[in-house]
């Protein structure tokens, strides 16, 4: 193996290892945070799960706005300048930003809460509940430099460590605000403000004790120049996240809401277990190699060791999910299982546009970047009207396949444009093929326990790298990574 080979799977190896670190800890919060689905499902009705939704989703194209994009500035311009002292400035400069925005935004906007209830719900029912979210807004966007900062130190284990104690306060108060107190949904909107609260000061403490402060004019000015163009293309992400759910409520009902947003929250699975945990590295990973001359290599590579992942898992998911809904939800959502095999499609799509948008990023294109947005969001608005009211959330799934398909094929055509990647789409094309060959032999599996149903689907998923390697798949250097593998696993066997 040459040495520029050697080199493209040492870079894999690291990123893999700090993706390793966030999608373990990622596992750990799902599984912690899914404790509460069971809880939700039966405490909480299937209208007051769909007015959370749309309260969340409010707030998150809110708080988009009020960070300015500054998750990729600041990865960006922290690997720009060398001087530790201007990076310093850089981290210092957008934290000092975030925490006025931040307070600004959360008391104007709190003035504003009944109008916010009228608008979206029709009634001043949950002026109190738009009070609230708009306090947390505050931390929200305090959040967002004291992550983005330990991404790029790669404190992957501190992060994981934050968010896992993040979580496992939120359940205890959870279920002491819904189980024990009664409060309903008010016991959600409690315990996140209190989370947030002690979080935040942790993580700005942290934050300013490393990196200081030292506010640069200068250095806001470009952080602004990058984020603000992506502000309309984030926006746009939330939109194409969120708008369904605004539509099923309009046009259907809350409790339609509600059972969408649980088959969304089955089907995010692969985006929380390996789409984010990836990105975490990524954002910073992906301008740390810039300069390596194999990069477009490993871009590509990339793209195609994600889906591998992804593919494998939306096989898994879909084949087990109905099984899992059975037991884990109350019957009033059950329905949910029939969305979470659109969603975990879809995230295939959504996961492959953050990689292409890397040759704008590198280019500093991001001018360009609302167009692979907005297109697509305006598409699928116009799809939302006419498809949501006659096949609800049925509807709704296949259209966020739709709108991430769209979105992902506009940006590689804008990307490609002015840095382009030699993508391997035929061995993409093979995984899918593969595994829709397997989903179609599970409907000859015979109706049976919970258990075996769930043996044999997972003994069923396991055959896809198998499949693939009869199909062809890997290439010389691959089968010598898995042979090195298996010789070493092998080894180690023996050993014990």
């Amino acid at each position: 193996m040459n040495k520029s080979s050697m080199g493209m799977f040492g870079e894999f190896k690291k990123l893999l290892g700090h993706s390793m670190i966030y999608g373990v800890g990622a596992v750990i919060v799902k599984a912690i945070s899914f404790i509460m689905i069971p809880i939700y499902t039966r405490y909480l009705s299937a209208k007051e799960y769909g007015v959370i939704e749309i309260l969340d989703a409010t707030i998150s194209i809110i708080s988009t706005v009020l960070t300015a994009g500054f998750g990729a500035a600041i990865s960006k311009y922290y690997f720009y300048y060398k001087d530790e002292n201007d990076k310093n400035q850089v981290i210092s400069s957008a934290l000092i930003f975030n925490l006025l925005i931040g307070i600004i935004g959360s008391l104007v906007l709190c003035c504003f809460s009944t109008y916010f209830s009228m608008a979206i719900f029709h009634t001043k029912e949950y002026t109190y509940c738009f009070q609230l979210m708009f306090a947390t807004l505050f931390f929200e966007v305090c959040f967002c430099t004291p992550f983005s900062y330990l991404r790029i130190k790669e404190a992957s284990f501190l992060y994981i460590i934050i968010m896992i104690l993040r979580v496992i306060l939120g359940l205890g108060l959870n279920i002491y605000f819904i189980v024990f107190l009664h409060l309903g949904i008010y016991g959600i909107f409690y315990s996140g403000l209190i989370v947030l609260l002690l979080s935040s000061i942790y993580l700005v403490y942290y934050t300013i004790k490393n990196a200081g402060i030292i506010f640069s004019f200068q250095k806001l000015k470009e952080l602004l120049a990058f984020g603000w163009p992506l502000i309309p293309s984030n926006l746009g992400l939330y939109a194409l996240n969120y708008s369904d759910r605004f539509f099923l409520s309009h046009f259907c009902s809350l409790s339609k809401v509600g059972i969408f947003a649980l088959g969304c929250r089955f089907g995010s699975i692969l985006s929380m277990l390996v789409g984010q945990p990836f990105t975490l590295i990524w954002i910073a990973f992906r301008f740390e190699i810039a300069d390596r001359e194999d990069v477009k290599e490993i871009y590509a590579r990339v793209l195609t060791y994600l889906e591998f992942v992804l593919i494998f898992l939306a096989l898994g998911l879909s084949l087990i999910i109905k099984d899992v809904i059975s037991v884990v939800v109350g019957k009033a959502f059950f329905e949910a299982y029939k969305v979470v095999p659109l969603i975990a499609i879809s995230s295939l799509f959504f996961e492959a546009n953050s990689l292409f948008r890397i040759g704008i990023y590198l280019e500093k294109k991001t001018t360009w970047v609302p167009l692979t947005v907005w297109v697509p969001i305006l598409l699928t608005l116009l799809l939302n009207w006419f498809v949501i009211p006659r096949y609800d959330v049925m509807g709704a799934g296949a259209i966020k396949i739709f709108a991430y398909f769209s979105m992902a094929t506009i940006t590689y055509f804008v990307a490609q444009k002015f840095y382009p990647i030699p993508y391997e789409f035929g061995r993409i094309l093979k995984m899918i093929f593969v595994a829709v060959l397997i989903y179609l032999i599970s409907f000859l599996l015979p109706s049976t326990s919970f258990c075996v149903s769930i043996m044999l689907k997972s003994l069923l998923t396991m055959t896809f790298p198998v499949l693939l390697h009869l199909f062809n798949f890997y290439d010389q250097k691959e089968k010598e990574k898995i042979k090195e593998l298996y010789l070493w696993c092998k080894k180690r066997l023996y050993a014990k």
